[in-house]
């Protein structure tokens, strides 16, 4: 017999008597079945059905049940499946991406899981960042309809945060409020099956099922890094040589088709995360490998999620991905427009973990100075992706040391905070350095090693203009310029030479 248990509201109950009942209606021609009370939540907001089915006797993570979530004011569709949580607990999760009433209805061979349905009125929630989305060659946001430059910091891994929120709160509140960095990169491989097994060879079963425990403590993370305004870059799979992938049980085979189910079920529904599929793909994966995984994740997955697979220097495994990944060591600022100019339709991300470390590999690992200035490399050429961490004194969990020049990360995120928009283009033509502008509108100069950037300010001839400047070495602190004129042959003149930014923008009543 199936019941409803321990939604946000409770769902309803299946006893007997509303069986007898559930079938009178039926019989007299009424094609709905008893509905649960409407639950409420705003836009972006996950909101959960939990059932019971103690009926079932097969392995329940092979029980497919799907739901059709219906838009009533336009009709739109979002199809997603039911998720098994141990304990005969089957759970169904949703997001609106639309405010109004939704309602839904469930089908499955299993008749305890069939012909399920309720209803969620979905409420504004201005402000609040959605699903990530793309702007052309920028990430963007859902929402908030914004551009942003994806900078993740190494985060540690899922043990170490499980049912530990308190521990999740301070580093957001280090690598995020206090450094400026907007996201969080964790690494899974093995442990969708065993959340303390690292490795495939550390499974005993020949047929493992997803644990319940490592979804647990992924979406804890990611609920509050998106609460945070933030996001999560997750690498699924590691390589082989250390035992860090699905091969053992055939790529795309039945155990990993299973786990990929559960993925999209559970975490589809949850805004801000995507997914790049592992690292050292060229040593194990091929073409069609990449391709069937991501058509497969795509048509269970009922909400859009960025999956990617990187491959060596700038080329593509599979340039079918959502993002085109490359694990290109020291990108410079032309390496990162090349990325960028590749796939102009798709954000890019610079998919190596660039790391500050001494004697592991001189030839590819960062030192402080590097990072901050290839945060302003990545943006400056358009907004590709990062992954940074300090690892000079390797921790335990994985996780990324505190920054010692935290003030320059800081001094990059304030920075851009508003200014990255979605119509930024790069036209260097202006300047000795290099330059995004809005045309018409802004204009954003960076130029290194210099106490003199010039700049033709000539097509902000209509308006007014203001200009400011902020040492990228320094914490963060805007400096005027006057007297700046919409003509070609302006200086801005540094009180001493280092990285500067430069912004100048049409002064309009809305300034």
């Amino acid at each position: 017999m199936q019941t409803a248990i321990g939604s946000r509201r409770p769902a309803f109950a299946r006893s007997p008597e509303t069986q007898v009942f559930r079938l009178l209606i039926l019989l007299i021609g009424f094609t709905s079945v008893l509905a649960s009370p409407i639950e409420e939540a705003k836009l972006w907001e996950p909101v959960t059905w939990n059932f019971r089915n103690q009926s079932y006797s097969g392995n329940p993570f092979d029980l497919v049940a799907k739901a059709t979530f219906t838009h009533t004011p336009s009709g739109r569709n979002i199809r997603t499946e039911l998720f098994y949580d141990g304990n005969n607990t089957w759970k169904l999760r949703f997001t609106g991406t639309h405010t109004g009433r939704w309602n839904f209805v469930t089908e499955s061979s299993d008749p305890e899981l069939n012909g399920l349905n309720g209803e969620v009125e979905i409420h504004p929630n201005p402000g609040v960042p959605g699903f990530i989305t793309n702007y052309g060659s920028k990430w963007g946001r859902l929402g908030i309809d914004q551009a942003f430059v994806p900078q993740y910091v190494m985060y540690c891994d899922p043990p170490t945060f499980y049912r530990n929120p308190e521990r999740i709160d301070t580093d957001i509140h280090k690598s995020f409020v206090e450094h400026g960095f907007n996201g969080f990169h964790t690494t899974v491989v093995c442990r969708w099956f065993d959340l303390d097994k690292l490795r495939s060879n550390e499974i005993a079963s020949a047929s493992p099922n997803p644990d319940p425990h490592t979804f647990e403590a992924l979406e804890l993370l990611i609920r509050k890094v998106h609460a945070a305004g933030g996001v999560v870059h997750i690498w699924a799979w590691g390589d082989e040589q250390r035992r860090m992938t699905p091969k053992r049980w055939g790529l795309n085979g039945k155990v990993d088709r299973r786990l990929q189910r559960y993925i999209c079920a559970r975490l589809g529904p949850l805004p801000g995360w995507s997914m790049g599929y592992g690292f050292d793909l060229q040593e194990w994966v091929k073409e069609k490998d990449l391709r069937t995984w991501h058509e497969y994740m795509h048509s269970h997955l009922g909400w859009f999620h960025f999956l990617g697979g990187r491959a060596p220097d700038l080329t593509q495994i599979y340039d079918g991905l959502d993002y085109s990944s490359y694990q290109q060591h020291r990108p410079d600022y032309d390496i990162y427009v090349k990325a960028i100019e590749q796939y102009p339709d798709k954000p890019a991300f610079l998919e190596d973990r660039f790391r500050i470390r001494k004697g592991v590999y001189p030839e590819k690992d960062y030192d402080f100075n590097m990072t901050r200035r290839g945060l302003w490399h990545s943006t400056m050429a358009g907004g590709a992706a990062n992954i940074w961490g300090n690892l000079l004194k390797p921790r335990p969990d994985g996780m990324s040391h505190p920054y010692p020049n935290e003030v320059q990360i800081l001094t990059w995120s304030r920075f851009w905070k508003n200014r990255f928009r979605k119509e930024l283009v790069r036209d260097n033509s202006l300047t000795d350095g290099v330059c995004l502008k809005v045309p018409g509108k802004l204009l954003v100069f960076y130029k290194e090693n210099t106490n003199l950037v010039q700049m033709d300010l000539s097509e902000l001839q209509k308006r007014p203009i203001q200009g400011l400047a902020v040492d990228t070495c320094r914490s963060y602190k805007e400096t005027g310029i006057a007297g700046l004129k919409a003509r070609p042959d302006q200086l801005f003149k540094a009180p001493r030479r280092s990285d500067w930014a430069v912004i100048v923008q049409a002064i309009s009543k809305n300034n």
